[in-house]
């Protein structure tokens, strides 16, 4: 296997900046959204309450299915999602499995380990860190919403996942909204 060197080029666009490691395929995307959500409300929906994403935004999440664990994101729990990304009408389903948890950095890693984004891609990490503005005033400061998405593409010719991107960016934005309801 090539040793994956450090990034040495990237393109920053706006919110999303695209890293290309080394001279494999592995790409990252990193998509950062500010809020006036507190970040801990925002963290506990995802550590907790994540299910909950298919009543709160039906038009995007079909439906999602415990295969193992109790639905929470704790490591090692794997659910099975199906979903449309904004613009599209194929509902695309993926098993994640919780990678990892750092309650401290309010940070959970889901990998796919199944589903139709296989097919495309060798892996697909994603990577959410919740950070509050004002570390002083943590519950009225507002939040800094920080996704790292790191894929493998399977061919040079398949495309980035740019939809999923945007999926990330506008659950993100509008759950901010949802929350401070």
């Amino acid at each position: 296997m090539a040793k994956i060197s450090m990034v040495q080029t990237f393109l920053q666009l706006g919110l999303l900046t695209l890293v290309l490691i080394g001279m494999s395929q592995i790409v990252g995307a990193q998509v950062e959204t500010e809020l006036k959500c507190s970040a801990d409300k925002f963290y506990n929906l995802f550590r907790h309450n994540m299910m909950h994403l298919t009543t709160i935004f039906p038009q995007f999440y079909k439906s999602v299915k415990i295969v193992k664990g109790d639905g929470k994101s704790s490591v090692g729990n794997i659910r099975e999602w199906r979903y449309v990304t904004p613009g599209a009408s194929k509902v695309t389903m993926v098993k994640e499995i919780v990678k990892s948890v750092d309650e401290d950095n309010r940070s959970i890693t889901f990998s796919v380990v199944g589903g139709d984004l296989l097919t495309q891609y060798k892996s697909f990490d994603v990577t959410m860190t919740v950070a509050p503005k004002d570390v002083d005033n943590i519950e009225e400061s507002g939040s800094k919403v920080k996704w790292w998405i790191q894929y493998e593409k399977r061919t040079e010719d398949v495309h980035s996942p740019d939809a999923h991107i945007g999926l990330v960016a506008t659950v993100t934005k509008e759950l901010g909204h949802y929350l401070l309801q």
